[in-house]
């Protein structure tokens, strides 16, 4: 399974700091758990959190201000979490989609995007790598 990376465009930030997404987190999954992290090589802080979902433990990684980064399932099963977080945004926010196996091909996020649009693009991340 792929690591998803959904992320602010090169030289943009977004407006979410980790505290902002992880109350989000708290109200859209209630026994989320949540640890705080440092990467010292980025200096940057991040929250690694990990999700019940199906009975299986899914896991995410936010660095404020700038990327998510959800792993242990499909694209299509993100997907809709995918669509509930860039909704956190403001309007017009841009973002871009990257997946693990392919790391050298990043493409735009559509400003208003669907889960089928989103399980698409990550799809066809996927396949070309």
């Amino acid at each position: 399974m792929n690591a998803i990376y959904i992320a602010a465009p090169e030289g943009i930030t977004w407006p979410l700091s980790g505290q902002d997404v992880e109350r989000h987190l708290e109200t859209r999954f209630p026994d989320v758990q949540i640890w705080h992290k440092y990467a010292p090589v980025s200096r940057s802080a991040y929250l690694d959190f990990e999700i019940d979902i199906d009975g299986e433990p899914r896991h995410g990684s936010y660095f404020d201000h700038r990327h998510l980064i959800l792993r242990d399932a499909e694209p299509g099963f993100w997907a809709d979490t995918i669509a509930w977080f860039l909704g956190l945004l403001p309007p017009g926010t841009n973002a871009v989609a990257m997946v693990e196996s392919n790391p050298d091909e990043i493409r735009p996020v559509p400003a208003v995007a669907t889960i089928r649009q989103i399980t698409d693009l990550l799809d066809g991340l996927a396949s070309d790598s």
